[in-house]
């Protein structure tokens, strides 16, 4: 395509019904889901992405069967097309107000629940006209439900930089057991594992294998609650988040010689197309999480420099 001129550059003016499709298309990777999340036809779609490229005078998306990605300068109008929404909806929300109804929230389930009971005071607390659904599942399910359009915002687990928007928080994975757990040198490492779909699970594998170290899968569980019980009845070694350590499990890691685990941070999700309520419970997050991490410091800040080291 031919370059714009500068006086047709001067000229464009973006169709917010057009770069919600644009943004659609790239959350969800394809023209099909990206329809459906956006309540309109894939022909719809794809028309407003044309008339998208024929202002431009640029490709935004190149396709290769059902595969598109964004080109060069289909990721410099995608970034300024979430700029763009992001303003819309702060604009719409300083007239409105907010709106009651409901909003869709995830978290991962191995998430202290502490923490999470206190996000949802502080907001139904605040905002007690909007009804609150709160999925707590696995990361891959959270990130199935966010494809289907399922979720206004989540908490999402990420290795550290691995992708963008807000870091909420940054913890230390730990190989856990119980405390009266033993281990006879020799013998495979039991474990107790989430099932094979869980990226952690695939983590701990890949890990003792790469060290040389024998293990057997002793339970999986799909729940947090069935793991942290397999754990506490000493039925073997699982990765859970350092923070999530209840007073019955330790971090047996050093005391087995088993393999470093890298950390991992909480990043939000929000979607373009949730209703306004979900960005005043955005904030509430982003709140609750920067007070626990004062609260942490403050607490850190008043231990003896020995104290990490008390449990070993």
């Amino acid at each position: 395509m031919r370059r714009a001129k500068p006086d047709q550059a001067e000229a464009m003016i973006f169709e917010t019904a057009q770069l919600r499709s644009l943004v659609a298309i790239v959350e969800t990777g394809s023209f099909t889901k990206a329809a459906s999340k956006v309540n309109l036809t894939q022909p719809a779609v794809s028309l407003h992405i044309k008339r998208l490229e024929d202002q431009l005078m640029r490709r935004i998306f190149e396709r290769d069967g059902r595969r598109v990605t964004l080109t060069q300068e289909g990721e410099v109008l995608c970034a300024f097309a979430r700029k763009i929404l992001a303003l819309h909806s702060e604009a719409q929300n300083a007239f409105k107000g907010l709106e009651a109804g409901s909003v869709r929230l995830a978290a991962p389930e191995y998430y202290d629940l502490k923490i999470l009971a206190s996000l949802l005071a502080h907001f139904a607390r605040r905002h007690p006209q909007v009804k609150l659904e709160v999925k707590v599942a696995l990361g891959p399910d959270i990130e199935a439900a966010i494809a289907a359009g399922d979720i206004d915002v989540a908490i999402l687990n990420y290795e550290l930089n691995q992708t963008s928007g807000p870091a909420l928080d940054r913890d230390n994975r730990v190989w856990a057991a119980a405390a009266d757990f033993r281990h006879s040198p020799g013998k495979p490492l039991p474990l107790v594992l989430f099932p094979s779909s869980c990226g952690w699970r695939k983590l701990a594998t890949d890990l003792l294998n790469q060290h040389g170290i024998a293990w057997t899968v002793a339970l999986s569980s799909g729940s947090v609650a069935g793991l942290v019980a397999g754990i506490e009845a000493g039925l073997g070694v699982s990765i859970l988040p350092e923070k999530a350590l209840t007073g019955s499990l330790s971090n047996i890691g050093a005391l087995y010689g088993l393999p470093d685990l890298p950390p991992f941070e909480y990043r939000l999700f929000e979607s373009q197309f949730a209703p306004p309520a979900a960005r005043r419970l955005a904030s509430a997050i982003k709140d609750v999480f920067g007070q626990e991490q004062a609260r942490r410091e403050v607490v850190g800040a008043s231990k003896p420099a020995y104290a990490s080291a008390a449990s070993l």
